[in-house]
């Protein structure tokens, strides 16, 4: 029981006493037909509240930001007894929806069942319970009301949006592998792009012999220029970097810079270590990982509530790298401190590439402009979404 009219119990203690003290089968009456409603009305609750069942719907367990699903509830009233009035409450967060929700008012009568459905446009990347339902319903002469919560195991991931990038410029860091490059230091022998006639100068190694017995003629292999490569992938989760109105819309968008990221470099066949310190800290490798999926599963579910500073998570890694590989950042903010930690770990080799996401209506400190020439540095517009990727100009 959620809740008892009280009004209901004053009449029908004002009428006991009557009968008491005045007497009378007239008040005696009255007094054991209110009862008797109080009592029909409460039995009928109760059988209610055992009977309900409810069954929610959704059409996918994942989806992208941007995204719209159809979201259903059905009710089915298994008693004998009807409900005269009921508000159901399907508590779809604000957050994924983009709006507060609006509860359903209906009556549904014995053995009857009703089907509620929503369309939405899920607005924020995240995990969301989508199984937790609120019903409040009430007998007819609303003397008491119900509040049953059904719940089921039902959650819905956003993954944040992937956006198509051109080119961003990753340095090979060991021969052989599956990158184009243009240096012939990396010429893999392995690897034939086609055969051309011998010309003056051409490396003998290059000479394909069972050919050239066959032409009668000299012929040598053009070969691919391949080397392999790897992304170290910091994603800027500092709480205290996400202090102000949009953090939410902030938050998106660099999940939505790294989720692109990742899939580019999957595309060329780079292999990712993921970094975040949110609540719990993320070191999610490719080999781990395995497919897109899983990376875009750990993004949906990191929230802006890091409690270290990401320079200090990039010098504690760069311990374990070997030089020469390339470091990424995305940050809501760039810092001294990135800006100073990024500078000495260049001396030592590492390559380095920051992504800032960038609010054209705040006042920017410009820090950016403080970051030395051999830094990859490209800012990311929070709003244009048009234009959340241009080609990299060091490429």
């Amino acid at each position: 029981m959620f809740k008892v009219n009280k009004g209901a119990f004053i009449i029908l203690g004002s009428v006991f006493f009557s009968a008491l003290f005045i007497g009378g089968t007239f008040f005696y009456g009255i007094f054991f037909f209110i009862l008797f409603l109080l009592l029909l009305c409460s039995y009928m609750g109760k059988k209610v509240y055992k009977s309900m069942e409810c069954l929610v719907w959704k059409v996918s367990d994942s989806v992208t930001s941007g995204d719209y699903i159809d979201y259903s509830i059905e009710i089915y009233n298994s008693s004998m007894f009807p409900i005269p009035y009921m508000e159901v409450y399907a508590n779809i967060p604000e957050r994924l929806t983009g709006e507060q929700e609006k509860f359903n008012v209906i009556s549904l009568s014995p053995g009857g069942k009703i089907k509620l459905s929503k369309s939405f446009t899920c607005k924020h990347k995240g995990i969301y319970d989508l199984g937790s339902i609120d019903v409040i319903y009430g007998d007819p002469f609303f003397i008491f009301s119900w509040r049953k919560q059904i719940k089921y195991d039902i959650s819905l991931i956003v993954h944040p949006k992937i956006y198509p990038i051109e080119n961003v410029f990753i340095p090979a860091n060991q021969i052989f592998g599956t990158i184009s490059q243009k240096n012939n230091a990396f010429e893999d022998f392995t690897s034939i792009k086609d055969i051309r006639k011998y010309q003056k100068g051409d490396s003998f190694k290059k000479i394909h012999w069972k050919v050239s017995a066959h032409k009668g003629d000299l012929y040598v292999k053009n070969l691919d220029m391949n080397a392999s490569t790897h992304m170290h992938l910091f994603l800027d989760l500092y709480e205290d970097k996400y202090l102000c109105d949009r953090r939410e819309d902030i938050e998106e968008r660099a999940s939505e810079c790294a989720a692109s990221l990742i899939n580019f470099a999957m595309s060329k066949a780079i292999g990712v270590n993921l970094y975040a310190a949110a609540k719990e800290y993320i070191n999610l490798s490719h080999k781990e990982a395995g497919t897109l999926e899983t990376y875009l599963d750990v993004l949906a579910n990191l929230n802006s509530e890091g409690t270290i500073n990401i320079s200090q998570i990039i010098y504690k890694e760069s311990q374990k790298l070997n030089s020469g590989v390339t470091i990424i950042i995305i940050t809501p903010k760039v810092d001294t401190d990135l800006i100073s930690t990024a500078s000495q770990m260049k001396l030592k080799g590492f390559k380095f590439v920051i992504f800032e996401i960038k609010d054209e209506n705040m006042i920017s400190d410009e820090m950016g402009k403080f970051i030395p020439e051999d830094i990859g540095y490209i800012q990311i517009p929070l709003d244009d979404e048009g234009h959340i990727f241009v080609r990299d100009i060091y490429a």
